[in-house]
């Protein structure tokens, strides 16, 4: 059995969070061209072709997890349907599998800790 995560809280005030950055390692990161950090060959949810771009960080962590199987399932389907056929109900199975797999597996909760609702 794994032990808990322990977290630790940092607090600043307004007046600190509004302070230049003075880390000389923060400011190389802060000046630097967005360009330099998402590379071209990582373009986003979609690549070149209008497929779904598995490896965009946007969706990297849906495709890590648990129901990772399942979502590429519903999102491959919703991206080859057309508004019409999703509209009719298309990708309906998958999409709920997805959905199922996040409630059974609770994939999405906080930090793995227990929902206080259920305490």
């Amino acid at each position: 059995m794994s032990s808990p995560k322990s977290e630790e809280v940092v607090r600043i005030s307004a007046d600190e969070y509004w302070q230049d950055i003075k880390d000389e390692y923060l400011q190389k990161l802060a000046s630097t061209d967005p360009a330099e950090i998402y590379p071209s060959n990582n373009p986003g949810p979609e690549t070149p072709d209008g497929k779904v771009n598995f490896e965009c960080h946007c969706v990297g962590h849906l495709v890590a997890s648990p129901c990772g199987f399942e979502f590429r399932e519903a999102i491959t389907c919703q991206k080859s349907s057309s508004e019409d056929q999703m509209e009719q109900g298309a990708c309906g199975k998958e999409l709920l599998s997805f959905m199922e797999c996040v409630t059974r597996t609770q994939c999405f909760g906080s930090s793995g800790s227990p929902d206080k609702n259920n305490q």
